[in-house]
């Protein structure tokens, strides 16, 4: 975590309270930020301010105060919302204002948005992360930025203020985003992979918790087994990092970039299958470790 060492990117403007922007906020101050945050949800603004948080009701309150904007909104249609909705930020920020979205979206979309923002005299960089609930919160997410260099450098601060890693992928702002696709794409399949794996060892009569430190002691072990494993184990969806339906979401993205550059992607579409049929069956608000479901015999009534 960087310590800010100038006046440089100082006064941040924090978008979205949820479950990967409270980390991230409470990075952002520890290191040293003057940090304002913005969530359309009062009780998020409300349990902010009880740690100590400094909120804005309004984005129009955020633009007042910030230089640098940092965005952890679910989706692109959010970010459409919070920039060029009725109440948005555009028209209503600081002279070279700088927008980082961090939120997995379309690299078509945030190609072109780029333009777009900077018809209003703000910058974009391109900013997706990786690492989940435990990255944001200890500072050690993975950051996939790309943007103009010199808006970069003002901003590198920032990123690593939550990021541990972070890298610049290039000058033009989508090459995150396809970074981030292809992040999406190993995930969910790790993810699918695990839940059928353990859905396997429990047909088969073996005790999952004993297969699970098997398999994760050797080379079958992967991030999202790690991770995930225990709550499928337990069959404990109901405490929620992710949910099934952000992957519905993410793979959908993966999959229309291998449709646009024509690459077929088996291992994608099949495990974008298992998430949209465990969404199907109602999980979709589940902990997205409810995929193994997907796998087992369905419940009888």
């Amino acid at each position: 975590m960087t310590s800010v060492s100038s006046d440089v990117a100082k006064r941040v403007g924090l978008i979205g309270l949820g479950a990967m922007g409270r980390g991230v906020a409470a990075n952002l101050i520890r290191a040293g930020h003057d940090l304002v945050a913005h969530d359309i949800r009062p009780d998020a603004g409300h349990a902010f301010v009880e740690t100590g948080g400094r909120f804005a009701a309004s984005l129009a309150e955020l633009g007042r105060h910030a230089d640098v904007f940092v965005s952890f909104v679910v989706d692109a249609e959010q970010t459409e919302t919070v920039l060029f909705g009725p109440d948005g930020l555009v028209g209503r920020t600081r002279p070279q204002a700088v927008f980082v979205a961090c939120s997995t979206m379309s690299p078509a979309y945030v190609t072109t948005l780029a333009p777009r923002l900077a018809a209003h005299g703000i910058e974009l960089i391109d900013a997706p992360v990786t690492g989940g609930m435990v990255g944001a919160a200890n500072g050690t997410l993975t950051v996939m930025a790309a943007g103009d260099p010199r808006v970069y450098q003002r901003v590198e601060p920032v990123l690593r203020a939550f990021g541990s890693r972070v890298h610049h992928l290039g000058d033009t702002p989508g090459a995150g985003a396809r970074m981030k696709v292809i992040n999406q794409l190993l995930c969910g399949v790790h993810l699918a992979a695990a839940g059928e794996a353990l859905a396997l060892a429990r047909r088969q009569g073996l005790p999952l918790d004993k297969t699970l430190e098997i398999l994760g002691s050797g080379a079958a072990a992967s991030w999202m087994l790690a991770d995930r494993g225990p709550r499928m184990v337990a069959g404990d969806h109901d405490q929620v990092t992710s949910a099934v339906d952000i992957f519905v979401k993410d793979l959908s993205l993966v999959l229309d970039a291998t449709r646009e550059c024509r690459f077929a992607a088996g291992l994608a579409h099949a495990a974008y299958l298992a998430f949209l049929e465990t969404t199907g069956r109602g999980l979709g608000a589940k902990d997205d470790s409810a995929v193994m479901t997907h796998y087992l015999p369905p419940t009888r009534e």
